[in-house]
């Protein structure tokens, strides 16, 4: 008797192999053909992806700089422009759409946003499209005047092709949101508030600790975040609407309810009889729902206005053997919980490099650092980004206010002028 579920179950599979077995000049070929049309699709966006032509700019900023936050915002705003994908509005372009993408390997253009401690030395680097050059260059000078935007040759190639070596090691993470995208972090507006004046503004720079945590590396050592952005549509909001309706007390529009509602009316109804039908739930005002949660909302609304990114961060840290020290991401993936709230949105790590529990941890932790040491060499876009909206990519990336004191940061000890008009020239 204690045998005969798996003899059932043995025979079962038996059958199944048999049927396999005797149609198998059906789906061998399928499954043949889905695998060779991958690799030819992946093929082809490898293609395309190593034959585009990127150029690193260093941005330095005057030492007397002090302007709000909504200079840099106005910047990503104009990035936007950025080409992005969008539905196809006939036949013609969907097959066009669809040709460019599979057979060209084409992909949506992207951007790398860095914020890099070099022995201490803390630099800020856009890595961009050559193509692209010229618009970002335009909008950063536009917002910010007296900045100096410079063509460098890429930090990474200072460091091995491969990593960890038996001298350098390495560790590294992806950041990940806490909760879905249409719940926005904390922003820097949360971190200003009125001064004495009415224009005075007291701003507490939320890089503040994060520059503090990269500038305490010594010789050697290398720390890098990485912010990869690429514009996107309003389809994240779409999908976050049913979030936001069931906050609201909505019923979610296509949604029914779920198996714990329906088994609950199942009950009532056998107890109290099949007459005794619920009241139909009337959606609760905005203005009686409690403080918090008003809030919350509030919040939300305000994110869908503004114009979004998908976005992925990294975190690497390189150091010689003798000086490493495995705390320094730590330090600062802890000052990124202070763009964290309760109510709201917040960032936690993703993919990391040290594996700390199962077999073979030590061989898994080096596959992980040499999966994440290359992805970030190359800037590869994330396959599941999160989705940050302007304000959002200010808070976390911006030139240092003034208050700023980290003497490490990069500044411009004195503003260049332009050559007075009219100059002979010989």
């Amino acid at each position: 008797m204690l045998l005969e579920p798996f003899l059932l179950a043995f025979e079962s599979l038996r059958d199944v192999f048999m049927i396999l077995w005797d149609y198998w000049w059906i789906w061998v070929p399928l499954v043949l053909g889905m695998v060779t049309w991958e690799t030819m699709v992946n093929y082809h966006s490898l293609q395309y992806v190593s034959d585009l032509k990127w150029v690193l700019l260093e941005l330095r900023v005057p030492m007397e700089a002090h302007k709000s936050l909504k200079g840099m915002e106005q910047v990503f705003a104009a990035f936007h422009a950025l080409p992005q994908p969008f539905p196809p509005k006939t036949l013609r372009m969907a097959f066009h759409a669809w040709k460019e993408k599979y057979f060209k390997g084409k992909v949506q253009d992207w951007l790398s946003l860095e914020l890099v401690s070099i022995s201490g030395e803390i630099h800020y680097y856009v890595r961009v499209l050559e193509e692209s050059r010229n618009m970002v260059e335009a909008q950063i000078y536009a917002h910010y005047p007296d900045s100096e935007i410079t063509q460098v040759s890429d930090y990474m190639a200072q460091l091995p092709m491969v990593l960890p070596t038996d001298e350098i090691d390495m560790t590294s993470m992806e950041l990940a949101l806490i909760k879905e995208d249409i719940y926005p972090i904390k922003t820097y507006p949360e971190f200003e508030e009125q001064g004495a004046g009415r224009d005075d503004v007291r701003r507490i720079d939320p890089l503040a600790p994060i520059a503090e945590a990269m500038t305490a590396l010594t010789f050697g050592e290398y720390l890098g975040i990485q912010i990869l952005i690429r514009p996107t549509n309003d389809s994240w909001v779409k999908k976050g609407q049913p979030v936001l309706d069931k906050l609201m007390g909505k019923t979610p529009k296509g949604l029914d309810p779920d198996l714990l509602e329906k088994g609950m009316r199942a009950v009532d109804e056998w107890l109290l009889g099949p007459g005794k039908k619920d009241e139909e739930k009337k959606d609760k005002p905005f203005n009686q729902l409690n403080p918090g949660l008003q809030e919350t909302i509030k919040a939300m609304e305000r994110s869908f206005s503004k114009l979004a990114f998908e976005t992925g961060i990294r975190l690497l840290y390189v150091a010689p053997k003798d000086r490493y020290n495995k705390t320094r991401t730590g330090a600062v993936a802890a000052a990124f919980k202070q763009f964290a709230t309760q109510a709201l949105n917040g960032f936690k790590p993703g993919f990391m490099a040290e594996v700390r529990m199962g077999f073979n941890k030590e061989q898994k932790t080096l596959r992980n650092k040499r999966i994440l040491h290359k992805r970030y060499k190359v800037r590869e876009f994330p396959k599941v980004p999160f989705v940050l909206n302007t304000e959002e990519l200010t808070t976390i990336w911006h030139f240092p206010d003034i208050g700023v004191k980290t003497p490490s940061l990069p500044r411009i000890d004195a503003k260049k002028g332009e050559a007075p008009a009219g100059i002979p020239i010989v």
